[in-house]
This record gives structure tokens, sequence and C-alpha cells, in this order.
């Protein structure tokens, strides 16, 4: 039980008078019973008082003894509170200052190094504020005005930078804490340094904005996933090459999966760590198919625990269909390898016939009895000019390059092809521009293009049919279609086109639209299909115009 100091007069005076009352009035009472002697009552009253005396001496001793044994119990408690509380303080990591009356007046050590100061004067006679923003000036003069009126308010917690004695600028924290000193209003003000804490705070900001940004630009669909497969971010890039948006397939499952294809689970991927560079096939939003390198690496917490999967896909369709080209390109070599090899072991006993026949001819006799010496001779230059195709294969030959009249080349392939057209029941249409257009190229060389591309429209009709050819021209260049109803191309067939011994025929080759593609390469000219089984095939070529046309 504690009993303050100003409490021991009245304790004194109160246990005095009540131990003084109940001795006179018992003992009087006692003596008026027992004796009716006067002298003898006088005795006993002096004894009594006596008595009394050192009684009430006793009591007091022992009592001022007992209450100023509690006193010095109380003062010892309190100075060793004040000292833990001082300790306290003073080892205090924060800044704390006692405000009182507008003035400081305690800091404890870590307060001046905070500022950079060594006394409570130094503070006070500053004659600039520490607070290095106006506006934060005004807040805290506000608050502490407001716990000056009212100390009963609650805590205030502040943000601010400080200007040290050296001219540091630093951010600190400060929280004010109403409190009532020498029964007046004073604050508690506690501060602490978050100079540190800002900057690591901004330099992860920075750093989440660095990431943020890199994901954004990079040109790899990246996608994280938690461990239930829901997709946690989804950048440009995968809205990009599938074609889902981020509203879209943020926080649901995976829709790239094409059915029939199997996906590569998160147990899969935890089980074996990363994933570099697999490659992969998943479906866009279209429904069409893409060539993916998939790379993953799972997602920790700060346990270590795995809590999700990143995944990153780069798109390889363009490095499928180099490889494609390339292994294109491989067979045309070696067809144009073999064209040539033939080419020329065909074209020296051929020179040896053409001779032969021309020396035949030359003689009357046999001349008059073998008119058909004219057609063989005829056939064997039909020959030699095969086999020049055949070179083109081999290597670019262009020659004889001149200006002529694209119309009457059509015509003249047209005309050529007439008996074996009737032969399928089909007709030609002409869709002729007006204006007489004249291409710069090797006039042989395009009539053979053009001879393979509707002597094949002819053969897609069995049952037989019409075939439209249109000639027109653009600002740019010339545009000649051919249009037919035969069978039409399926449509996974039609970029296999132009591959070395790859058909659509039974007894075909292959060979006739590689030269032609070859030949409309060398002319700077492109080709391109539109079919429809059961429709059609519409095989449009474009050249551009040269210098030398006009």
């Amino acid at each position: 039980m504690q009993i303050q100091t100003r409490s021991i007069p009245w304790i004194i005076i109160g246990n005095y008078f009540l131990f003084g009352s109940l001795w006179i009035l018992l003992s009087d009472t006692l003596l008026f019973n027992l004796s009716l002697d006067f002298i003898s009552n006088r005795q006993i009253g002096m004894v009594k008082g006596w008595f009394f005396i050192l009684l009430t001496c006793g009591f007091l001793y022992f009592l001022l003894r007992h209450l100023l044994s509690k006193t010095q119990e109380m003062e010892k408690k309190l100075v060793e509170s004040e000292e833990r509380y001082r300790r306290l303080v003073e080892s205090s990591p924060y800044g704390i200052s006692l405000m009182h009356k507008g003035k400081i007046n305690y800091t404890n050590q870590t307060g001046f190094d905070l500022i950079g100061i060594r006394s409570l004067d130094e503070l006070n006679n500053r004659n600039i504020s520490p607070v290095v923003n106006l506006e934060d000036t005004k807040r805290i003069r506000e608050i502490l005005k407001q716990m000056e009126v009212a100390p009963t308010s609650n805590p205030e917690t502040v943000e601010y930078q400080l200007i040290r004695s050296n001219g540091e600028i630093i951010d600190v924290e400060s929280t004010f804490i109403p409190i009532t000193f020498k029964d007046e209003a004073a604050t508690i003000i506690q501060t602490s340094d978050i100079t540190e804490r800002k900057r690591a705070v901004n330099d992860l900001w920075e750093a989440k904005q660095m990431i943020q940004a890199i994901i954004s630009a990079s040109p790899i669909a990246t996608l994280a996933l938690d461990m239930e497969g829901n997709i946690r971010l989804w950048n440009p890039a995968a809205e990009k090459i599938f074609g889902w948006r981020s509203e879209e397939m943020i926080g649901k499952k995976s829709q790239i999966v094409p059915e029939g294809e199997q996906d590569i689970t998160i147990p899969e991927i935890i089980k074996h760590g990363h994933i570099v560079n697999k490659e992969v096939r998943r479906k866009r939003k279209d429904g069409s198919l893409v060539y993916l390198a998939l790379s993953t690496a799972p997602i920790q917490d700060k346990d270590g625990h795995i809590n999700g999967i990143m995944a990153a896909f780069m798109d390889i369709t363009d490095k499928k269909k180099t490889e494609e080209a390339l292994m294109k390109t491989e067979k045309l070599s070696a067809v144009g390898q073999l064209a040539a090899s033939v080419a020329h072991e065909i074209r020296n006993p051929l020179t040896s016939v053409k001779g032969f026949i021309q020396l035949l001819k030359q003689d009357e006799f046999v001349s008059d009895k073998a008119p058909f010496l004219s057609i063989m001779l005829s056939e064997v230059d039909r020959m030699d000019s095969i086999i020049k195709d055949l070179l083109v294969l081999a290597k670019p030959q262009v020659e004889r390059l001149s200006s002529f009249s694209i119309d009457k080349l059509l015509s003249y392939v047209l005309q050529l092809l007439s008996t074996q057209a009737s032969l399928y029941n089909v007709y030609f249409i002409k869709e002729f521009s007006e204006e007489d257009l004249h291409l710069f190229g090797e006039e042989n060389q395009l009539k053979q293009v053009f001879i393979n591309l509707i002597k094949n429209a002819i053969e897609s009709m069995p049952n037989g049919g019409r075939v439209t050819i249109r000639l027109s021209k653009t600002d740019d260049e010339f545009i000649i279609m051919i249009q037919d109803e035969g069978v039409g191309i399926p449509q996974h067939k039609i970029k296999t086109l132009g591959e070395p011994f790859y058909t659509t025929k039974e007894e075909g080759t292959g060979l006739g639209l590689l030269s032609s593609f070859k030949i409309i390469e060398n002319h700077h000219g492109s080709i391109t299909f539109d079919s429809t089984v059961g429709i059609g095939t519409t095989v449009t070529v474009q050249f551009p115009h040269s210098k030398e046309e006009q």
C-alpha cells in the first residue's frame, strides 16, 4: 500500500485523537464504577495520565517509524522507477523530447544526435526552424497548439524533413503525445530517422517499376500463375501473341493449350525446376496455332516456399518459317544441281541428233521422202527450250530482256492451249485492259510460266468449265489473274505449292510450278493462290513496273 507524504500529518492527528478519546472515555468510566474515594481517584488519574503519555509516545513512535519506513520505501521505488525510465529514454533509438510552454525542456541524446547539436540552449536559440518544408512547419504548430488546448487529444504522427546543423536533410517521423507536466499541458515528441527506410522503399518502388517496364516492353509473352493455375500476370506481348486482353485472363485458368496437346503441369515444373526454350504449340484466341519456345521458373515467397510459376513464351513462328525456307532452299539447290546435270547430259546427244536431222533435211532425196523431218526438227527445238527451262532451276537466266506486249503473250498462250482445252471441254474468257500493256522481261520464260498456270487450270476441270484470264494495271504493278472452276486445292496444301516434287496431280512432278516460281522471282514479281475445294482456284501474278517500260 502506497501512502502519499502530504497525508502523514493527518494520519498522525487522526490516530492520536481517536486513541486519546477512547482512553479517556474508557478509563474514566472504569474508575467511576470501581471507586468512590476522591483522593484515590486523583492518584489513579495522575498515574493514568502519565501512563497515557507514555503509551501515546510509544504509539506515536511506532506509527511514525512505520510511516517513515513506508515513505523511504516509496522514495526508493520512485528513484528506481525514475532511473529505469531515464535509462529507457536515454538509450531509446528514437529522439524523445518534452515540450512545455512552447520550449523544449528535455531531449535525449538520440534527439541531439538527430539534429546534430549538443545542448538544449543551442536548440532553443536557433533562429531558423529545423523543419525544411513550410507547410510541415505550419502543420506541426497546429498540432502542438491543439494539444496545449486539449491535453486529452489523441496522439498524431507526421512525416517531414529536418535539416541538421551540418546542412544535411533527413526524413523523419514524429509522434506527438499530449501529457500533463506540473499540472499543465505538455507534449512528448518521439522522432525517428526514416531516411534509410524511405530510400529502401523508393529503391523497391523503382525496382518494381523497372521490372514492370521490362515485362511490359518485352516482346516475350510473360505469364505468372498461382499454384491453382490461375493467371496473375499477362503482359502486352501475351496480348499480342495470343489475342486475349489482360482483363480477360487475370484470375482465370489458361486457355492457350490446344486440344490434344499435353500441357506441362505445375508439379512437373516444380519437380524439374527451370525449363528453358522447350518448343511447344499454343492456341490463339482465333483458334489458330502458334509455335513458341517456353521457359519457366518457380516463384518463391520470403520463406523460400514456391507459391507460383513464371512462364515466358517466345514466338518462334518466323524461326520455323526460316527453317522451312532453308529446307526448301536446300531442295531447290539439289533440284537445280540435278536439273543442270540432266540438262547437260541430254543437251550433248540432242545437239548431235539435231545436226543429223538438219543434214538429212538438206538432202533433197531424203527430204522429199521424209516430210516429217521438219516436225522432228521442231520437236528437237522444243526439247532444247525445255532444257533451258530446267537450267533456270540451277541459276537465274533472264536472257534477251525486252519490252513486249503482255496481252499478245497471253493471247498466244491461249491459242497454243486451245486444242487441249477443247479435249477437256474447257473454254477461255478474256478480260483484258483496253490499253496495250507492255512488260520488260524475258518473253519466252514468262510464256512458259503462263503455259504452266493455264495448263494446270485446264487439267483441274476434268468435267469441263471455263478459265477466266484477267489483265489489269495499277499505278505500281501489272496484275494477271487466272481463275478456274476446278476441284480446288485444300488450304493446308497451298503453302507447299512450288516445292520440289510436290504436286496435286497424279502424274505430275511439281517442277512446272517450281520453275515458274523461279522465273517470277527473277522478274521481281509475286504469285499467290486463293482456292476453295469444289469451287475453284484463282492464281494472281503481279509484276512491278520498270523504267524500261516507261
